[in-house]
């Protein structure tokens, strides 16, 4: 029988909970203090991190349909928002880099040393067979990179599988250099419950809750994960719209590409507020000379006047 272990709210700590649904036989919660939900008891992260190195994905044509043929008009996009920041190039490494096909937009660029850490070994070979990347088999806290020794880092719609976010986001400040960019891509929540959930999610998927528990493992919005990367040493510095997978059918492509455009439009006209595309590329800058907020001495008490 496989051991479970309940989760806690990243955001908040041992909050209380409450019910949402379930999802692939896993409970689904939020928390009642900041709403933010997740997967309130899974198996443990030695057996989710053994399910990614091994099961998760099972041959190179998965991977070459799922993480090139779907994800390379998105994956384009990304690195070019990164080489208009660097344009004299940089050390990047890519957290979860599943086919390489992000990092191969950066091998043969001047002035580029792309660096990929992915659990799967079926991806891994992969990365490396097809684009002849420098991927790396395994977690991030496992490569003991040295600290400060990227420009950039980038995790793209993967951090919502990590089981110790917080924690990965403290290593990410950690190698990364002193102003320099941490990427990340996630799920936009709105467009996920709105697809994911409630009757349109029983009309498309015959289910009540589709979020794909057990290998996302937490669901967030926009303001947990600014406050999550604030918390580590992160800035804010910008924020892009970005489409879900291109796949299907002419009319299921067309349809999403129209939702893409009309959704990215409001995005842009309300800086975010409204924000109902699929996805979201956040660019958090680590501060010159900074320490996350953790390792900061408080404020001295202003003197009386």
């Amino acid at each position: 029988m496989t051991s479970t272990t309940k989760t806690e709210c990243p955001v908040c700590g041992p909050a209380a909970t409450s019910a949402v649904g379930v999802c692939h036989e896993q409970p689904v919660v939020a928390c009642t203090q900041c709403g933010l939900l997740f997967v309130g008891e899974c198996q443990t992260v030695e057996d989710t991190e053994e399910f990614f190195r091994s099961e998760h994905v099972d041959s190179e044509e998965l991977t070459a349909m799922h993480y090139v043929t779907f994800r390379k008009d998105s994956l384009e996009r990304e690195a070019a928002v990164i080489q208009r920041l660097y344009p004299e190039g940089g050390r990047l490494l890519d957290v979860g880099t599943a086919s390489g096909y992000f990092l191969r937009e950066f091998a043969d660029v001047s002035g580029w040393e792309p660096v990929g850490v992915e659990p799967s070994a079926v991806s891994t070979r992969f990365a490396r067979q097809e684009f002849g990347l420098d991927v790396r088999e395994g977690y991030l806290q496992e490569q003991q990179f040295a600290a400060e020794s990227f420009d950039v880092v980038t995790s793209l719609d993967a951090f919502n599988c990590h089981r110790e976010p917080n924690e990965d986001l403290a290593e990410i400040h950690r190698v990364l250099k002193p102003g320099g960019t941490f990427a990340i891509e996630i799920p936009g929540q709105s467009y996920r419950m709105l697809t994911g959930s409630g009757p349109l999610c029983r009309l498309l998927f015959g289910c009540s809750l589709r979020l794909n528990a057990g290998v996302n493992f937490y669901f967030y919005t926009t303001q947990a994960l600014v406050t999550m990367a604030q918390r580590a040493g992160f800035v804010l510095q910008d924020a892009y719209p970005e489409s879900t997978p291109v796949q299907g059918r002419l009319v299921s492509r067309l349809a999403k590409s129209a939702y893409f455009t009309a959704t990215s439009l409001l995005y842009r006209l309300t800086g975010g507020r409204v924000h109902y595309a699929p996805k979201e590329y956040l660019i958090f800058r680590k501060p010159a000379a900074a320490k996350p907020a953790w390792q900061q001495a408080p404020a001295e008490p202003r003197a009386a006047a």
